[in-house]
């Protein structure tokens, strides 16, 4: 899972195995995000306080996802309630966005590559996505 805040955790992203098309789409919807809640020449903007971006990739045990804040005990993301998922066809891959919102004010943000999860999260994000 990698956890983007800031524009350091995007400038990181180079270094990382997602594809383009994935990396733009990431780079794309924070800069959204930032002109929409700042000044977009801050360099210290950071989606801490309304909600970060998180990229689940395989092998995340996405029924324990206490980092994001869905527990175990409420069978992590399988227990949220999103308030809408939506698939992106990016040409090479395709993406799911995911989006929960905690508060007015908060809202967290999941992407993941889709066919990456065991079968039973990809059910669940396909009914999810109405698909």
């Amino acid at each position: 899972m990698r956890i983007i805040q800031t524009q350091q955790d995007i400038d990181s992203l180079q270094y990382s195995s997602l594809s383009p098309s994935f990396l733009k789409h990431i780079q794309e919807y924070f800069t959204q995000l930032r002109n929409s809640f700042h000044n977009q020449d801050d360099p210290y903007f950071s989606l801490q306080p309304s909600g970060p971006i998180f990229i689940l990739e395989a092998g995340d045990n996405l029924h324990d996802l206490s980092l994001v804040g869905f527990r175990r005990e409420d069978d992590g993301l399988f227990g949220s309630y999103p308030e809408y998922v939506e698939l992106f066809d990016l040409g090479s891959i395709q993406i799911y966005k995911i989006a929960v919102m905690n508060t007015n004010d908060y809202i967290i943000t999941l992407f993941t590559q889709v066919g990456i999860h065991h079968k039973e999260a990809e059910q669940w994000l396909k009914e999810q996505a109405e698909v």
